[in-house]
């Protein structure tokens, strides 16, 4: 094997992906991951609010295709770093059919994944969701994205719940019902430890 093939075969080509319900806690964890693991995040929900930014008004459109043009940019973004040979951190609700996608680009590149999936009672969560959104500035392109209904929520929400199955060997379902139970300190070692 020659040295270059050495080097690029031991190089970190792993994403950690931090998804599950709205409500959860999870661009807190990741934040706090990027920041005790020196690794770069990417975040849904920041992104998305750049485009909003960038394309400066608020339209209806933008906020319905933010969704699919912010995951497309962070499986972009993912795939440059797998290039690289460098770990990142991934943070969004995503959808199976993300998942997946994101496993055929891993899957490519010959890289690895460690998946969070927070998840929590849905009633407890939307509650959460709602005083969030009644308490916080929410930037225009997150309005009305859910429905406001506890039923609709949970919809929106059940539509998600096939995450965890997603079919990534390490994955940590993390119940996220109680935000002060969460024991973020051990999540992190999981963490390094899939790193190292």
């Amino acid at each position: 094997m020659k040295r270059e093939d050495w080097i690029i075969e031991f190089m970190r080509k792993k994403i950690i992906l931090v998804g599950g319900y709205c409500a959860t806690g999870k661009s807190t964890f990741a934040r706090r991951l990027s920041q005790e693991l020196n690794l770069p995040c990417f975040e849904k929900d920041v992104i998305k609010e750049t485009l909003g930014d960038a394309f400066g008004t608020e339209s209806g459109e933008v906020s319905k295709k933010g969704s699919f043009a912010t995951f497309k940019l962070m499986l972009h973004m993912a795939e440059r770093f797998l290039q690289a040979g460098q770990a990142c951190i991934l943070e969004s609700n995503f959808t199976l059919q993300e998942v997946e996608e994101i496993k055929d680009l891993l899957e490519e590149y010959k890289g690895e994944c460690r998946l969070f999936v927070f998840k929590g009672d849905l009633d407890i969560l939307f509650d959460r969701y709602i005083d969030r959104d009644e308490t916080e500035e929410r930037h225009w392109v997150h309005r009305k994205v859910l429905e406001s209904d506890r039923d609709g929520f949970k919809d929106v929400m059940e539509g998600w719940h096939g995450l965890e199955e997603a079919a990534i060997e390490r994955t940590v379902i993390v119940d996220a019902t109680v935000l002060e139970d969460i024991n973020y300190a051990n999540l992190i070692d999981v963490a390094r430890g899939f790193l190292n």
